[in-house]
């Protein structure tokens, strides 16, 4: 299969820069896999689709300040982003600006003097280094909000705020959970009082979820690895749902991952705590998730291949060009899409 046949044109426009005003105020596009049909709707009327009994599934990861800016011997100014902590002191960071950097090069925080790293290694496609400080620390003193790159812009105060949820409560990501960015508290309560049952789960988002797909051929594609966990309790209330007869609800791509990747062939979720490399494109077999929510993704993406299996191809490039032509703003800050 090949990926220029997910590809469309995502004019600069409709690429969304800010978050809106106020959660659970953006465009909803309903689209019906077995009808076809598609409405407009707002995102705070997802809890009206949503049955008694069913089973709501978020993502509780939570993004950290963990941009930073360094600067070389030489005063040349570095991009840090990073990823995760190897031991004690010692991260695989992403440095933007890496032909300027060797290893045991010392660099200093641009904004505090009194916060080093020094390069231990280069390691893939990063390095390795060791800080002279506690990275919560760290990040408090100096960090910024991720953002993603295609915003164009620097982060500021309201995006640490913004660019996560709600309900987050652990932190370990360098990207947001985008599809649950609008729900609110009081639509959580609403689908309690209605009986439905909402559960936790959490994939620490990484920088790959950005990297885009240069293959042609998608089976060629390797995919980033995250970790995960499903808790055994998140896990017996999604079974004995399923077993009544109720249906499960992916709020967000990685919630869909998740799950997946904690789902035997005989459909039942058991608890798991580790990696995954699961890559979902057209033609793969869906176990759990009946229904997902999620953002407008980028044309390149391994996320606009996971909502094309799940619809299918056709109704996704539909329902795309339906969103563009209707104004829909696209990617992490943009409207979403309820996937029935």
């Amino acid at each position: 299969m090949k990926m220029s046949e997910f590809k469309y044109n995502l004019p600069e426009e409709k690429i969304a820069k800010y978050p809106p005003k106020e959660r659970g105020t953006t465009k909803l596009l309903v689209l019906d896999r077995k009808s076809k049909n598609m409405e407009h709707r707002v995102y705070s009327d997802i809890s009206k689709y949503i049955k008694a009994g069913d089973v709501l599934v978020l993502n509780q990861t939570k993004v950290e300040k963990r941009r930073t800016y360094f600067l070389t011997s030489k005063g040349r100014r570095l991009e840090v982003l990073f990823l995760n902590i190897v031991e004690n002191d010692m991260w695989k960071v992403l440095i933007k600006g890496a032909r300027y950097v060797r290893e045991n090069d010392l660099l200093i925080a641009e904004e505090d003097e009194n916060i080093n790293m020094t390069v231990k290694k280069r390691e893939g496609d990063g390095f390795v280094v060791m800080l002279s400080v506690d990275s919560k620390y760290m990040f408090e003193k100096i960090g910024h909000t991720p953002i993603p790159p295609y915003m164009k812009r620097g982060d500021n105060e309201d995006d640490y705020l913004r660019y996560n949820t709600v309900f987050g409560l652990s932190g370990g990501s360098v990207a947001s959970p985008t599809a649950s960015l609008n729900m609110t508290e009081v639509m959580i309560e609403e689908m309690k009082k209605k009986g439905v049952t909402i559960v936790n789960i959490e994939l620490n988002i990484g920088w790959g979820t950005f990297a885009p797909i240069r293959e042609e051929n998608i089976e060629e594609h390797k995919i980033h690895r995250e970790e995960i966990e499903v808790k055994e309790d998140v896990a017996r209330i999604i079974n004995e749902a399923k077993k009544n007869g109720k249906e499960v609800w992916a709020v967000g791509t990685t919630v869909a991952r998740t799950l997946e990747s904690c789902t035997d062939d005989n459909g039942t979720v058991f608890p798991y705590c580790g990696e995954t490399s699961l890559y979902i494109y057209p033609g793969y077999k869906w176990k759990i998730v009946d229904h997902l929510i999620t953002n407008f993704h980028m044309p390149d993406s391994s996320l606009i291949l996971l909502v094309s299996s799940f619809a299918g191809k056709e109704l996704i490039k539909k329902a795309y060009n339906e969103a563009l032509c209707s104004d829909y703003k696209f990617l992490s800050y943009g409207d979403s899409m309820l996937i029935i």
